[in-house]
């Protein structure tokens, strides 16, 4: 089975949301900004807009394991990075310097992104993204979640229930609905900031960022590039060093304990041809 990209995404600008900029956000900026080159080069019309949220400034344990200088240290991570992004690639792109919580508490147009991506280490966070996705307002199409632990990652892109767009196959779950413990409430957050290098090693490996974000911006490329997914998420462990992928299939999100939806068949998207 495999799921084809939301047509209304290949003849505007897409706007992203990407929320947290630290160990996996920082890199992820970065990605994005060489997949809007690629898919104007491959014939999309616009390319993507990027707005950054994080409400964090660099600190020294940031250094080295981050994409932060020493110069950084006590700046806003978001504005650094669109900044240098802005600098180096000719973008447009904003930066946030708060909280994406509380952008969504004090927004009265809501979420407008047609993607979010999320980079964020805690629960409470992406019980608010949830939230506002499944609310049946405003016009995401999709999120993309990266989360991970010491030497383990998983990466998952979900599409929300609304939009009213013609499916030709099962809606993608979210993250929140293959791992519904991340939406329990009774389970306390352990984000608490690393005052030193060697602590913030200590609760995250020097790899694992890396390692989830080249797959998250693997399923966007596949997905602005083809057209079209087969896989809509990966599970890594660095320890053991393997990694599987999860199948745009019923059935395998059946394992995850996700029942799938009831899929409407409509016109497949086509993907413009460059000039």
């Amino acid at each position: 089975m495999e799921h084809v990209i939301d047509a209304s995404l290949l003849d505007k600008r897409v706007e992203v949301h990407l929320i947290g900029v630290g160990g996996n956000g920082a890199q992820m900026a970065t990605c994005l900004a060489r997949l809007d080159i690629t898919i104007k080069a491959l014939g999309h019309p616009y390319g993507l807009h990027v707005t950054a949220f994080d409400g964090d400034r660099v600190s020294e344990a940031n250094i080295g394991r981050q994409l932060y200088s020493p110069a950084d240290v006590g700046r806003c991570k978001a504005v650094v990075t669109i900044h240098r992004l802005n600098q180096f690639y000719g973008l447009d792109w904003s930066a946030q310097p708060y909280r994406y919580e509380d952008f969504l508490r004090n927004s009265l147009l809501g979420s407008s992104a047609d993607l979010i991506v999320s980079c964020v280490d805690s629960r409470a966070a992406r019980r608010a993204i949830h939230a506002r996705i499944f609310d049946g307002h405003g016009s995401t199409c999709y999120w993309l979640d990266l989360g991970n632990t010491e030497s383990t990652a998983q990466v998952v892109l979900g599409e929300a229930p609304s939009g009213g767009r013609q499916r030709h196959s099962p809606r993608l779950p979210c993250v929140t609905e293959l791992f519904p413990e991340l939406l329990d409430e009774s389970v306390p957050d352990d984000n608490v900031p690393s005052c030193s290098v060697r602590m913030s090693l200590a609760s995250q490996g020097l790899f694992i960022n890396d390692v989830a974000v080249r797959y998250a911006a693997q399923l966007l490329y596949e997905l602005f590039s083809n057209g079209r997914l087969t896989q809509h998420g990966v599970l890594v462990n660095l320890n053991s060093k393997r990694s599987g992928p999860i199948d745009v299939d019923p059935v395998a999100w059946r394992r995850f304990g996700f029942e799938t939806e009831g899929a409407e068949v409509g016109a497949v998207a086509e993907l413009p041809q460059a000039a």
